[in-house]
């Protein structure tokens, strides 16, 4: 049972039209010109947004991820993190999956940053749809300025002009029914429910929503949209498909559970340790919900633990970070989600007892994250203690500074591989940072055969004439 709203939340309330009326004014005087380290903000925005992203999955349950990464987006009339749940609760009533899998406690990592960026780039295109004569990077200026709460924006002035300005952010979000979303985030003012929606997914704080809290919110914003808009629950349609493509898209996705199932036993296994070496307190994962394979390396010089069967031709890596949330019972209460870090082996499980486990802050709206070499190379967003050490940290950059080598890869020819710098870093992280396209390979563990509707396909038909 939910408990009452928190007194916070309660003294925002007051402050919210001097504050939108505050907001309009400084996007009248903001000047128009581009920043020259537009990028730099981008990155500090999103994130922000992983940061949102992060209290989002720490209170869903885990039958919403899928949901969640294809149209959990954090644009919305309330805050971003009640933003995000609304869009998922609603998108999964509405458009329910069609394959039910099960259940994972852990969320594909290319997956979020993919619906991060796509967020961003809904929040910046709402913004310019709003105010014509805003431009790219006042909007990310103004998103840094007021944590992404478009709710501090003035009111459109009608809910046409504030309905077209969802759909543009919808489609510049990717979002799979854009008119759809935009119908709805558009009728929410109108929802007699939304006050109540709105208190019942601010009650208790961080905690995880219960199961009766999210079928209540369910209920209250299914109920009324389709009762304002007409629109019953949609039954999604399979997508045609080869049966070449089919069976690949099969296999890859029971490739990607098992290798998630394989990282989140391990990360289980560093929990277990934590435990024991403080106090006992008993922990429970809720969800892994970042992972970087590619940390300690590439290093394939002899007598670098190669295991063996590998091709020593292929990039090898030491470690793995991975942030996860998980809930500690005291006494049979049980805690809001506390965020993890841990570094695991990725060849010996038994190294895994030497190496760091422990909880981290989020950092709040606008603050960068720890630096990690590795994580930063790879572009993945990873929440690293700021105390304590671990791969990738300070000697990683000081090398890197330097221009020394980190590792003596002698199975490689001499410039064959892409070294660690600033350039590359920035370069390859931003490549990843906005991917906004279909197509991961990590899509396909959320798939199931319900998915499509198999096809024949024609190059076979070709194939068998010939």
């Amino acid at each position: 049972v939910c408990s009452p709203i928190s007194p916070a939340t309660s003294s925002t309330v007051s402050t919210h039209w001097s504050r939108r009326r505050h907001i309009h004014h400084v996007l009248l005087l903001m000047p128009k010109l581009t920043y020259r380290h537009s990028w730099s903000l981008t990155r500090v925005l999103l994130d922000t947004i992983h940061g949102f992203y992060l209290q989002a999955l720490a209170r869903l349950p885990v039958g919403y991820h899928r949901s969640l990464l294809d149209a959990g987006h954090c644009y919305g009339p309330f805050d971003p993190v009640s933003n995000i749940i609304v869009n998922t609760i609603w998108y999964q009533a509405t458009f329910p999956p069609l394959s039910q899998q099960d259940e994972l406690d852990i969320v594909s990592t290319l997956c979020l940053m993919r619906i991060e960026a796509r967020s961003f780039y809904g929040l910046v295109s709402f913004l310019c749809t709003c105010y014509q004569d805003l431009d790219t990077d006042q909007a990310i200026r103004f998103l840094l300025d007021t944590a992404l709460n478009l709710s501090a924006t003035k009111h459109c002035s009608s809910v046409k002009e504030e309905q077209e300005a969802y759909r543009a952010a919808a489609i510049a979000a990717w979002h799979p029914r854009p008119d759809a979303q935009a119908g709805f985030l558009s009728s929410l003012k109108a929802m007699l429910v939304a006050p109540h929606v709105l208190s019942l997914l601010q009650d208790g704080g961080q905690y995880q929503l219960s199961s009766q809290c999210v079928h209540q919110i369910h209920t209250l914003l299914c109920s009324e949209y389709h009762s304002i808009v007409c629109v019953p629950t949609h039954q999604q349609r399979p997508a045609p498909i080869s049966e070449r493509q089919f069976h690949f898209t099969m296999s890859e996705g029971r490739k990607q559970r098992r290798t998630h199932r394989r990282i989140s036993a391990k990360v289980k296994a560093a929990l277990r340790r934590y435990e024991k070496q403080n106090s006992g307190h008993s922990y429970q994962l809720h969800v892994v919900c970042g992972v970087n394979e590619c940390v300690s390396g590439p290093d394939n010089c002899e007598g670098s633990g190669l295991k063996p069967g590998l091709d020593p031709n292929d990039d090898y890596y030491h470690h793995t970070h991975a942030n996860f949330l998980a809930t500690r019972n005291v006494a049979g209460i049980v805690s809001a989600p506390v965020l993890f870090f841990a570094e695991l082996s990725n060849h010996d499980d038994d190294q895994d007892s030497q190496l760091l486990c422990c909880p981290v802050d989020l950092p709040p709206p606008g603050a960068g994250l720890v630096r990690c070499l590795f994580c930063e190379h790879q572009g993945i967003r990873i929440v690293h203690p700021a105390l304590e050490r671990f791969h990738g940290h300070a000697a990683e950059f000081e090398k890197m500074v330097r221009g020394e080598n980190l590792y003596n890869n002698d199975y490689y020819p001499e410039g064959d591989i892409e070294p660690y710098t600033n350039h590359q870093i920035l370069k390859h992280s931003e490549y990843v940072a906005k991917w906004v396209h279909d197509g991961l390979d990590e899509d396909c563990m959320y798939l199931g055969s319900n998915d499509f509707n198999i096809e024949e396909d024609e190059s076979e038909e070709v194939d068998d004439l010939e």
